[in-house]
C-alpha cells in the first residue's frame, strides 16, 4: 500500500469525459469528429485528444499525477476525482504487465496531454484473476479517459524519501516511548491471536506473518517488480483500504519495485517471505507501519488509520518480475 496517495482542471476533465463517453471504435455520432485510434496491441488502442507541446515522458520508476476515469458499458469503474476528493491520483510507472496495460500509453504522454484508451476488458480481468462482472461480456472495451497532470522523476522521488527519512530520524520519539509502544502492540497482537486461535510466525523485527497458500518459484527479493492484491484492516476489524473491494474505488493490482521504500516496512519485509502465487497475512506492529502518524480516511473508511495502529493485511503475490 502506498504511503502517499487540483480542482482547477476538473471542469476540463469532465468535459473530456462527456465527449469521450460516446466514442466507439470505427464510427462517431453525427456532428462529432471521427477519432482515429492507434493500435498498440490487440488489447489496447488509444487516441490523443490533446497533445500539448511540452517535453518529457514518464519513465519506469517515475510517479505521475493523473485525472482518470474508467467506464465500461456506461458504468463507472474508477474516477480519480471521486477517490482523491477532487485531486489527481498518484500512480507509479512500471513496465506493462499484460496486453492492454495502459502503462504503454502513459509513457507516450507529456504533461497536459489527454488521451482515450480502449482496453479489452477480458484481458484485464484475466490478468487480475477476477471474473468478469455481470455487466461486462467478452469483447467489451473499458474506456479510460486520462489527463497527465505532472511527472515526478524517480531521482526526485529518491531525494524526497531520503529527506523524509532524515526528518523522521530527527523527530523520532525517545527510545523509552518506542519500547513502550512496541510492548503495547505486542500485547494487543497476542490477544488477537488468542481470540482468533492462530499462530503466525514472528520475525526478528516484530513482524508476524502466516502463509495460507505457498505459491511457486523463488521468494520475492529487493529489486523485483511485484504485483499485489491486498485488504488491510485494523485489529477491531475495520477495513481501511483494499484493491479487492470495489468500495475503495481502485481494483487494479498494486505494482511497485520491492526494496525502494514505496511501501511500509512491514510490507517490505513480509513480501520477501512470499513466492509468486502465494497468499497470506501480515500482522504489522505500528513501528513497521505508520507509527505515531495517523492516516486520513475515505468514504469507505471515514475513521482512517489512527496513530500507533497495528495493521493486518490479507495479501496475494500475483507476480514477480
Amino acid at each position: 500500500m502506498y504511503q502517499k496517495f487540483t480542482l482547477i482542471l476538473l471542469s476540463c476533465f469532465v468535459a473530456l469525459f462527456v465527449a469521450a463517453q460516446n466514442v466507439r471504435p470505427g464510427a462517431a455520432p453525427v456532428g462529432r469528429p471521427v477519432y482515429n485510434f492507434k493500435t498498440i496491441n490487440s488489447s489496447l488502442k488509444y487516441v490523443f485528444i490533446e497533445d500539448k507541446p511540452t517535453r518529457g515522458h514518464p519513465q519506469e520508476g517515475d510517479d505521475v499525477m493523473l485525472r482518470m476515469i474508467a467506464i465500461c458499458n456506461n458504468r463507472f469503474m474508477y474516477n480519480s476525482n471521486q477517490v482523491n476528493k477532487g485531486n489527481p491520483g498518484a500512480f507509479s510507472i512500471s513496465k506493462a504487465a499484460f496486453k492492454g496495460d495502459i502503462a504503454d500509453v502513459l509513457m507516450l504522454m507529456s504533461p497536459g496531454d489527454s488521451v482515450i484508451c480502449l482496453v479489452d476488458a477480458q484481458s484485464m480481468f484475466e490478468y487480475t484473476k477476477k471474473p468478469l462482472p455481470d455487466y461486462i461480456k467478452p469483447g467489451d472495451k473499458i474506456q479510460y479517459n486520462i489527463r497527465l497532470v505532472s511527472i515526478k522523476p524517480k531521482e526526485e522521488l529518491q531525494k524526497e524519501r531520503e529527506a523524509a527519512m532524515a526528518k523522521a530520524l530527527q523527530e523520532q520519539p525517545v527510545q523509552n516511548d518506542a519500547a513502550k509502544q512496541m510492548a503495547t502492540d505486542e500485547e494487543a497482537l497476542m490477544a488477537y491471536f488468542k481470540a482468533k486461535n492462530i499462530s503466525p510466525v514472528k520475525t526478528a523485527s516484530g513482524l508476524y506473518y502466516s502463509i495460507i497458500s505457498q505459491g511457486n518459484g523463488a521468494n520475492a527479493k529487493a529489486g523485483d517488480n511485484v504485483v499485489m492484491n491486498y485488504r488491510g484492516n485494523l485489529l477491531d476489524g475495520t477495513v481501511f483500504d483494499s484493491n479487492i473491494d470495489s468500495a475503495f474505488m481502485h481494483v487494479q493490482p498494486l505494482r511497485f519495485v520491492l526494496g525502494t521504500g514505496r511501501v511500509i516496512k512491514g510490507w517490505e519485509e513480509g513480501i520477501t517471505y512470499l513466492k509468486p502465487g502465494a497468499k497470506g497475512f501480515f500482522y504489522i506492529p505500528s513501528a513497521l507501519a505508520y507509527g505515531p502518524q495517523s492516516r486520513p480516511g475515505s468514504a469507505a473508511n471515514p475513521k482512517g488509520i489512527p496513530a500507533n495502529s497495528v495493521l493486518i493485511f490479507e495479501v496475494e503475490l500475483l507476480e514477480v518480475k
